[in-house]
């Protein structure tokens, strides 16, 4: 039997306790989502190095038009300074109007075709080339040194004008050529950062979560070996929301039904040992009645007898010896009769029974332990209290459990004088059995603890921790309830409910 101080888990003990997931989501679902955002990733990387490429394209597009551009010019300006060369020495001719048809008209053409050109790039030179043509119809009217000395400025102005400009196509050239190896460094960079920040950010991901999943596996692995080995503490925590959550929850309910299973064999087991032990002691005691019953019956005889004749042969005045022995010799027979009740086959289907009648005979039968010797057992019962639908040899059991483990809680308290109350009451829906002890009573932890199976504050040759287990589950099972209320110093109550109608499960 086990003490009060024992210590009781709760009866969610066994529940796994999972950590609170919004969304499950299984690993084909993960691999899934790993897999778009790696291809969402590598879209971001196309996009922004795309957009990179396209400035690049556009520096290209640029690069070649001012090639083409720089072309345009350097044909025009060779064709003028060509041309200016052959006006320069035609100026210095005898007769420049006779030699104007054979080498000065190709190379205005040559300028004017060089021109027609450069207005694709550079629209502004219309004028320029309007007047180059109004200076050479009048050549080619009226050949003459003026002619040819406005036909030289005309080109001279042009050609300054097409220096500069080609000047500046150089330097914007040059600057886009600056601006297009710097966009091609930062592509190429942008492309090497971002692949090797794409590998490690998800080559860090697949290996952190293939480190845990395998990490939880081999957890499982150890808590089924262990579960198989007779482990039944804490569950494990579920963690996870996939498949290996969903095997680490049947692992623990694995666990519980298995402790659930256990305990039922348990109780079995106990209740199975406790009818073979009442059978025995009842046999026995019927046996030892029987044969002290005899004795005791002449005994009783006798002593009436001499207290029938009385010292002179006068009845009622028997010696006091003869009085003392007859009681006595009552009271053994009073004993043999309790224990004859105790310890006949036990019913093991619910029925009215007189709660108080149960008690008082309890009791008085306990009252024999050497625990109770110099404990007072004081019985508070309501005589107007109804019958109970209970089973019992269950109301018995739980009863002497309870006396014996308030007896431990008293053991070495002298003041006050260690004191056991027995009440019963009515209640609004059923009745009331509780048993009171002034004994060294219970701390919050210990009385948390207060009906765990195999848990006991005695000595292993004096408890195992079972008796207020059984307690609960003899009650439970025939519809009733137990609690307990203590405190360091202060005793212990413990209160039995037992309803009127009970929702039975023999």
């Amino acid at each position: 039997m086990v003490s009060r101080e024992t210590a009781a888990r709760g009866r969610d003990g066994g529940a796994p306790r999972a950590a609170a997931v919004a969304i499950k989501l299984s690993l084909r679902t993960r691999g899934f989502l790993a897999f778009l955002m790696l291809i969402a990733y590598l879209a971001g990387v196309g996009f922004v190095l795309g957009g990179e490429r396209q400035k690049l394209l556009g520096l290209s597009l640029g690069l070649e038009q001012l090639h083409a551009q720089e072309a345009a010019l350097s044909r025009a300006i060779n064709a003028i300074n060509h041309s200016m060369l052959r006006v320069q020495r035609l100026m210095f001719a005898a007769s420049p109007g006779s030699s104007y048809g054979d080498d000065l008209a190709l190379d205005v053409e040559l300028i004017q075709s060089a021109l027609q050109g450069l207005q694709t790039h550079f629209p502004e030179f219309d004028d320029d080339v309007a007047q180059l043509d109004q200076v050479a119809a009048e050549l080619r009217r009226a050949p003459s040194g003026s002619g040819l000395l406005a036909l030289q400025v005309a080109e001279a102005a042009l050609d300054t004008r097409l220096v500069e400009l080609d000047g500046q196509v150089r330097e914007l050239r040059k600057g886009l050529w600056e601006t297009y190896y710097r966009v091609y460094d930062r592509i190429s960079l942008l492309a090497v950062t971002m692949n090797l920040v794409g590998a490690l950010i998800f080559g860090g991901l697949i290996t952190l979560f293939f480190t845990r999943l395998a990490w939880d596996i081999r957890k499982l692995e150890a808590r089924g070996a262990d579960i198989v080995g007779g482990y039944r503490g804490a569950p494990l925590d579920v963690t996870r929301s996939d498949e290996v959550g969903g095997l680490m929850a049947a692992v623990n309910r694995m666990q519980q039904e298995l402790r659930e299973h256990e305990r039922k064999l348990e109780l079995s087991r106990e209740q199975h040992f406790h009818r073979e032990k009442m059978a025995a002691v009842g046999s026995l005691a019927a046996a030892v009645a029987h044969e002290i019953n005899n004795p005791i019956a002449a005994i009783a005889g006798i002593a009436q007898a001499m207290c029938d004749a009385g010292p002179a042969g006068e009845p009622g005045a028997a010696p006091g010896g003869a009085a003392l022995i007859l009681e006595q010799t009552q009271r053994i027979a009073a004993i043999s009769r309790q224990i004859a009740e105790l310890t006949r086959p036990p019913v093991t289907t619910p029925e009215l029974l007189d709660l108080n009648a149960l008690v008082r005979s309890t009791c008085k039968f306990i009252g024999y332990d050497q625990r109770l010797r110099n404990v007072d057992v004081a019985l508070d019962l309501d005589h107007e209290l109804p019958a109970v639908n209970a089973i019992a040899d269950h109301l018995t059991q739980v009863l002497m459990n309870l006396l014996i483990n308030a007896a431990d809680a008293l053991a070495g308290v002298t003041d006050p004088k260690p004191t056991i109350r027995v009440a019963t009451r009515p209640a609004a829906d059923g009745v009331t059995l509780t048993v009171v002890d002034n004994g060294h009573g219970m701390d919050a932890a210990v009385l948390a603890r207060a009906f765990e199976e195999s848990f006991s504050t005695k000595p292993p040759d004096k408890g195992r921790g079972l008796g207020l287990f059984l307690c609960r589950a003899l009650l439970e099972r025939d519809g009733a309830a137990i609690d307990i209320a203590s405190a360091p110093g202060a005793g212990a109550t413990v209160t039995i409910h037992l309803p009127l109608q009970p929702d039975l499960q023999t």
